[in-house]
């Protein structure tokens, strides 16, 4: 790849990389989507997904999230767009974080394919900052 085509691939990627924006829906509700392209340099691949994500927050310290991640278009293979999403059934993604005070987070996820009827891996996760 000479510099030209990295540089403009970095410039478009940089453009569609970036938080679509969060819509309050009501009190404790919000839905927030975000937007990510990735270029991988040496497979030369470009795969751009979408992924909205309702959360609640009605809770004290508590944030409860059910979103899912759709390709918006990918060159890895054969090239394919969101229409290629209709196709099959999604994976939803569930999530909660709970803060248990400024220094400790815990986190707690898995997802459902709704395709297979399977859950993922339960994953829990206790972060401590400082």
């Amino acid at each position: 790849m000479n510099f030209f085509k990295l540089a403009t691939a970095v410039a478009t990627l940089t453009g569609f990389t970036q938080t679509a924006f969060a819509a309050d829906l009501g009190p404790n509700l919000a839905l927030n989507t975000d937007i990510a392209a990735t270029y991988l340099v040496d497979a030369e691949t470009t795969v751009a997904t979408i992924n909205p994500e309702f959360s609640y927050t009605g809770l004290e310290n508590l944030e409860m999230t059910v979103g899912t991640t759709l390709n918006l278009w990918e060159n890895v293979g054969t090239k394919s767009d969101i229409t290629d999403e209709w196709n099959h059934l999604p994976v939803l993604e569930f999530g909660a974080s709970y803060a248990v005070n400024s220094s400790l987070d815990l986190d707690g996820s898995f997802n459902y394919d709704l395709e297979s009827k399977t859950r993922g891996d339960i994953k829990l996760v206790a972060t401590f900052s400082f």
